[in-house]
Order: structure tokens, then C-alpha cells, then sequence
């Protein structure tokens, strides 16, 4: 488990990266902004936006993840990074179909690296997630992100919204697996106390009725 030092060092280090990007941006400097991130990204994790991009998001954890174990700094790394090119692509060059890529890609990665490892939900990634999930709001986004969000809305206890994204995801493709997964998280649930899932906007009436629902599949 990576400790709460060494996460504060890795985002104080992203963090200097962005603040760079943004005075680029502050100057209309926005190709140069470009580079610079494409090469941070050469620095710190060895790839390129345009290889970055080029791949499947699952391709890219493999690809950063040599020994099987997912490259936590080097993903957090890719994330923010896609995520301040997205910000240009969109805000400043009008092109909302290269940001679609990269806050989608970013998005994956972000929660790819907060299910992998405790990351303390105090750090400013989880603000990122969410400002991600609001500009990805009008698309429709593919299975595999689906799924990471599925897991990642239980995980912030945001049960709705897990149960939401599993029917989503059951509507698109009724596997053996989702249907699996949809029965693992109501037992999970019903060991949950009302207060939690009301928290979580979910009543215990509404988890009784998925089980039900899912048990019928």
C-alpha cells in the first residue's frame, strides 16, 4: 500500500507540472502548452500523448504495468495530464471530439488508480473524477469505463449511482458476470446499515428489489 506522504509528493509534483500548463494557457501559449505536456509525459512515464492515445485504455494499464502490478505514479501521472490536454483541446481549441478521448482515457485512469490502491479522500484527484464525470456527462461511455465506475461508485458509497451504472451496463450487454457482480454488491449491501445507504440514496426496500430483479436473470 503506497502511504500518504509519498501520494501528497507525487501530487505536489504533478501539481507544479499543471500550474505550468495553466500559465501557458493564461498567455494564449497553447501549442507550446502542448508540448510541454507531451514532453512530461516522455520524462516521467517514457510514452507520448499520440502512443498514449493511439491504444485501448486497457492496453495502456497493461502497457504501464510491466509486472502485473498497475504503475500507480505513472498512471496518476498520464491522468492529469490527459486531462489538462483535454482541458485545451476544449477550452481554448474548440475541439470537443479530441477532448471526448482524453477525458475519457483520463477518466479510466484516474479510477483505475483510486481502486487499486486506498488513496485518501482528501486528495484533489477525487475532485478531478468528479469534474470528469461532468464534462463526460452527454456521451455515452463505453462497457469497460462503465464497470470502473460501477465499482468506484460503491466504493465512495454512492449506491444510486452504482446501481444506476450496473443496469446501464446489464441493458448493454446481460453477461453471466454483470449479473454476478450486480448480486455481489446487494449482499454487500445488505450488510450496510440504513443510515449508510441512505447516505448512499439508497433504501433498503430498493435493495431487496435488485436482488429480486438480478435473482429473475
Amino acid at each position: 500500500m503506497i502511504n500518504k506522504d509519498y501520494i501528497l509528493r507525487m501530487a505536489e509534483k504533478i501539481g507544479r507540472s499543471l500550474a505550468i500548463i495553466l500559465g501557458l494557457r493564461k498567455y494564449n501559449q497553447h501549442e507550446e502548452a502542448l508540448i510541454y505536456i507531451d514532453d512530461t509525459l516522455l520524462r516521467t512515464v517514457g510514452l507520448t500523448s499520440r502512443f498514449i492515445n493511439s491504444i485501448s485504455d486497457e492496453m495502456l494499464v497493461t502497457t504501464i504495468s510491466p509486472i502485473g502490478v498497475l504503475n500507480i505514479e505513472a498512471c496518476l501521472w498520464i491522468a492529469a495530464l490527459l486531462k489538462a490536454e483535454g482541458d485545451i483541446y476544449e477550452e481554448e481549441l474548440d475541439k470537443s471530439n479530441e477532448s471526448y478521448y482524453h477525458y475519457q482515457k483520463s477518466l479510466y485512469l484516474f479510477l483505475a488508480a483510486v481502486l487499486h490502491e486506498h488513496i485518501p479522500t482528501d486528495a484533489d484527484l477525487y475532485k478531478d473524477i468528479e469534474q470528469l464525470l461532468q464534462k463526460l456527462d452527454d456521451y455515452e461511455l463505453p462497457s469497460p469505463l462503465k464497470s470502473k465506475l460501477f465499482a468506484y461508485y460503491e466504493l465512495s458509497g454512492q449506491y444510486a449511482r452504482a446501481e444506476d451504472t450496473l443496469f446501464d451496463l446489464l441493458e448493454t450487454g446481460n453477461n453471466r458476470e454483470m449479473v454476478e457482480s450486480g448480486r455481489a454488491f446487494y449482499t454487500r449491501l445488505l450488510t450496510k446499515s440504513d443510515t449508510d445507504l441512505q447516505a448512499g440514496n439508497l433504501g433498503r426496500e430498493e435493495v431487496d428489489e435488485g436482488l429480486a430483479l438480478l435473482e429473475k436473470k
